[in-house]
């Protein structure tokens, strides 16, 4: 008997978040992206162009596993165009179909891992011991002696809290860890700021939150927002809900104006380091809040120079002087 093979439809319709969902909920759907991607992962280049290798229709239903020609035909229409591409020559992964791929392989290992409890970092707020740890997927250092930068917005002594793929972990200290996700971290900012989310390209959105009663103590945090500032920045992608809530002070720093001010004077804000982070932001930065109209303004003291620049309450860039 002859195979009947699926044949494409013209109608590339987009696909609703329940609708993908549903699709990629089965066990041989999610197999028949597996083997195209194991088949491709080495020899395809994305920043290049979309083609790749393709595996013709018998090949592929024999490495997934299924004998039955119609069963596995009704399970590869179901994952065309939006995951798996036709071409004329067979079948490939699209870009959609390897970015679920990835996600998976992101995901695979343990998910609670153990490392080296202290960095060689001292907490950037109180000069106290900082501890990593890692669970759910969640890496964190926290400080042990006071209760970190975020209040009540993150566990107690937060400095840093983020998701982290476990493979990331591999042949990485705790110290190489928080390298690695200060750099992740500045990275998805700067995509952020200029509005655009780095996890599915949508538009990503800011609003600009101030502590109208803010009167922090010297070296203490203020009592109405449990925080040292004054604003914060909500960032947030309207498709998928990835989102950053950070100081101004680091919005800011995740410009162009700044990231340009601070390399000429020897800063690289792109890679920097805890101790530099927040060296640059507890004596370099500053942020107050005017009305009328609302507006954060953020100088940054470059020792020959200082840059100001003023957002609104977007987050919007409304003025750059130096």
């Amino acid at each position: 008997m002859a195979e009947r093979v699926f044949q494409a439809s013209d109608d590339a319709a987009g696909l609703t978040p329940e609708a993908a969902f549903a699709v990629l909920g089965d066990e041989t759907r999610l197999n028949v992206v597996r083997v195209l991607w194991s088949a491709g992962a080495s020899h395809e280049y994305d920043d290049v162009d979309d083609t790749a290798s393709t595996m013709p229709y018998s090949e592929l239903r024999r490495r997934v596993g299924v004998e039955d020609n119609g069963r596995f035909n009704y399970h590869l229409s179901k994952l065309v165009p939006h995951f798996v591409r036709k071409t004329d020559d067979g079948y490939r992964l699209s870009g959609g179909g390897k970015r679920i791929a990835r996600a998976v392989v992101a995901i695979a290992g343990a998910h609670d891992a153990e490392l080296p409890g202290v960095v060689g970092t001292a907490c950037p707020v109180c000069g106290g011991v900082v501890e990593a740890s890692y669970e759910d997927q969640w890496l964190r250092f926290a400080c042990t002696q006071c209760d970190g930068l975020f209040g009540d917005a993150a566990p107690n002594g937060t400095l840093l809290n983020a998701p982290f793929p476990a493979p990331g972990l591999a042949e990485r200290t705790a110290d190489d860890a928080l390298a690695t996700e200060l750099y992740r971290c500045t990275s998805d900012l700067t995509d952020m700021m200029q509005g655009v989310c780095p996890e599915c390209a949508s538009a990503a959105r800011g609003t600009l939150v101030v502590c109208d009663g803010h009167d922090p103590a010297p070296g203490e945090p203020c009592e109405a927002c449990g925080t040292p500032f004054v604003a914060w920045g909500d960032l947030r992608c309207g498709t998928c809900q990835f989102a950053k809530r950070l100081p101004v002070e680091l919005c800011v720093l995740a410009l162009a104006p700044a990231i340009g001010f601070l390399y000429e004077r020897g800063t690289n804000v792109l890679a920097p380091s805890l101790d530099d982070l927040f060296d640059l932001v507890q004596t370099r930065v500053r942020t107050t809040v005017t009305d009328d109209p609302r507006r954060a303004v953020t100088t940054i003291d470059g020792g020959d120079e200082v840059l100001t620049v003023r957002l609104d309450d977007y987050l919007t860039v409304v003025d750059v002087s130096r």
